[in-house]
């Protein structure tokens, strides 16, 4: 490891080991989980593809629709408040839909996962790592996003296991309770150790001009930056999420083994995990902006992988390229948002960005499912996504407007 890696990490544990364990948990609410609900949700509900992820679609767009709100929160309370309120809230999610026997009850329990697991976990995590670091801010980012890839590589074995001995509500049980004796308290202990950095951004952000800064959502939206940027951001969220939501009838499609599917979410992880550590140092020697543009291109090879090919060994392949430029994408993404808006209305800034991520995380298992329910073929979706990322890559590459 590099010395100057091995010293940052060391000096910063404990915050950055705080943005890790939100990453990490903050799987409880994505779609790669949920996803292994999603049989006995539909036995239940005795649902189609097009009207289960509809219901999906409707929980999610409503989280997206609050994330902007209590997002913005982040930067006027107490990081240690904040953190315990999204940690609370995600238990409560997570309780109710173990408890639902109704369609309403599932929607309001999947609004609660995808708002405060996808949304307000990972946003807090983030967003502390933008606030508390500046010279390094694209390693602390990456540090902490490994949560993500490492959640995706542990956590869906240990919730099939639990599900195939407890049932599915006990396993959504024994989350909540994960939350509450482990998750909380660390979270909690972690920052207490990372008290003299948090007072010192609260003294200088006191002193600072920008201290009562407020930008409105319809000035952002009126921005010609933030159009260069959305079209990616929704694209990968899109495309990653009806991917995994649908992963197992995809399998089914071309010939491949549900292990073979659940074993490759490994390499998609695996090659996150990478691009989130490796390109944080480029982040803070070359800043986001000059990068921004080109992490989408091992993201297009991936795709036009799974349009072109249909053998077994295309899947891992396809996902180690895909998770690439997702890695190194989340890094250079929220890095960005802290160069140009700066770090004292990141909370603000990131929730209108993760709104719009998460609406297209809502999107995508609807599209796709009404595809699939008229019998497009997946090389025709996967056709039509390609296109897509395309026009959103080339739109990327008008660094002059950001």
């Amino acid at each position: 490891m590099n010395q100057q890696v091995h010293t940052f990490l060391k000096y910063n544990f404990s915050l950055l080991g705080f943005g890790l364990l939100l990453t990490f948990f903050s799987s409880f609410g994505q779609t790669f989980l949920l996803s292994l609900y999603v049989p006995s949700l539909e036995e239940l509900l005795n649902l189609s593809n097009t009207e289960f992820g509809t219901i999906y679609a409707v929980a999610t767009i409503g989280s997206a629709m609050t994330l902007p709100w209590i997002g913005g929160y982040f930067d006027n309370v107490d990081t240690r408040r904040y953190a315990l309120m999204v940690i609370s809230g995600l238990m409560a999610a997570l309780l109710l839909l173990s408890f639902s026997y109704h369609v309403v009850l599932v929607v309001l329990g999947f609004y609660g996962l995808r708002l405060f697991g996808q949304g307000l976990m990972t946003h807090t995590s983030v967003s502390s790592m933008a606030r508390y670091f500046g010279a390094d801010r694209g390693k602390a980012i990456g540090a902490a996003s490994i949560g993500h890839p490492a959640g995706e590589a542990i956590l869906p074995i240990l919730i099939t296991l639990l599900i195939g001995a407890i049932g599915w509500r006990g396993s959504l049980q024994i989350s909540a309770l994960t939350c509450a004796v482990v998750v909380a308290p660390a979270a909690l202990l972690l920052l207490n150790s990372s008290k003299t950095r948090l007072r010192a951004y609260r003294i200088r952000k006191n002193n600072s001009k920008e201290h009562h800064r407020k930008v409105s959502i319809l000035s952002i939206l009126k921005e010609k930056r933030f159009w260069v940027i959305t079209p990616v951001v929704f694209t990968i969220g899109f495309t990653n999420t009806a991917i995994f939501f649908f992963q197992l009838k995809l399998g089914d499609a071309r010939g491949w083994s549900p292990e073979w599917v659940a074993g490759s979410l490994s390499a998609f992880a695996l090659a996150g995990a990478l691009g989130m550590t490796g390109i944080g140092t480029f982040v803070d020697r070359l800043t986001a902006k000059k990068l921004f543009p080109f992490y989408m291109m091992p993201y297009l090879l991936g795709l036009l992988a799974l349009t072109l090919f249909e053998h077994r060994l295309v899947y891992p392949t396809a996902l180690i390229l895909i998770g690439l430029g997702h890695g190194t994408g989340r890094t250079i993404k929220d890095a960005m948002l802290a160069e140009i808006y700066g770090p004292d209305i990141i909370g603000q800034i990131r929730s209108i960005f993760t709104t719009v991520m998460v609406v297209s995380t809502a999107l995508g298992p609807v599209v796709f499912g009404v595809l699939l329910d008229l019998d497009v073929s997946y090389t025709h979706i996967f056709t039509g996504v390609f296109v897509l990322a395309l026009l959103a890559t080339v739109n990327g590459f008008r660094r002059k407007v950001i």
